[in-house]
């Protein structure tokens, strides 16, 4: 991945989520044409089917003629679907990582301890943080943030829920913050119907990558643009042809 140094001159990079699909469906996705990369929300999987189904599909993460992929496995304390314990929860991000997954997403919550044996497993660490009630003050945002870095983590995510338009605004400032502060990348923007807007603009600010709905999948956050949405409104925002 780039630098952060390089913020907003990098080419904006897709990550489309594959939600609530069998195990056995997700390969069908290792090369969309729309999207550089994936996010295998594992939960909505293991919803889907079984957790011993999506482990025994996860094989299928191995060998490199795919996109890069994202493993995440949303507890319910997160606002996802896994339901298991916590010991198992990070078990199946073990099994993923160890079978090829590129990237995966931590909670917030976690340990420094756990992020650093992920990356000792060869992983580059998304350590996360969701808000699905409101956004807070600015203060309480950077604060985490700072926590965040301070366990090691490759890159940040940060998102909580737009009330009021300017919520957008303490959000996506993080992207610059945090680049400043702790010379790391930060996924940042806001869900909700008055959130939409910052999803795109959090690209032309620096973050690394952006999440797309992929057609035919529904969406894994409320306000979530589809891959071809998301081009369309990037050409407008930067005054170029709609490819």
């Amino acid at each position: 991945m780039s630098s952060p140094s390089e913020g907003p001159l990098r080419p904006p990079l897709f990550c489309g989520c594959l939600v609530d699909l069998m195990p056995a469906e997700v390969s069908a996705h290792f090369q969309n044409p729309d999207v550089g990369m994936l996010e295998w929300r594992l939960d909505l999987s293991c919803r889907k089917t079984t957790v011993k189904a999506v482990e025994a599909a996860l094989p299928r993460l191995t060998g490199s003629d795919r996109h890069p992929v994202l493993a995440t496995n949303r507890p319910v304390r997160e606002g996802g679907s896994f339901d298991g314990t916590e010991s198992k929860r990070l078990e199946v991000l073990e099994k993923a990582v160890d079978a090829g997954a590129e990237w995966v997403d931590l909670e917030w919550d976690v340990s420094e301890e756990t992020v650093r044996a992920f990356r000792s497993r060869g992983a580059r660490a998304l350590l996360s943080h969701h808000d699905f009630n409101t956004t807070p003050d600015a203060r309480s945002l950077q604060n985490m943030v700072s926590l965040l870095a301070s366990k090691g983590p490759h890159a940040i995510k940060m998102v909580t829920l737009a009330r009021h338009p300017e919520d957008n605004l303490r959000v996506l400032e993080l992207i610059s913050f945090a680049r400043d502060e702790f010379n790391i990348d930060v996924v940042a923007f806001c869900m909700g119907p008055l959130g939409r807007w910052s999803r795109p603009a959090s690209l032309l600010l620096g973050s690394p990558w952006t999440y797309v709905r992929l057609e035919g999948q529904g969406a894994a956050a409320p306000g979530q643009f589809t891959a071809r949405e998301m081009r369309g409104v990037l050409a407008a925002l930067q005054g170029a042809p709609d490819a």
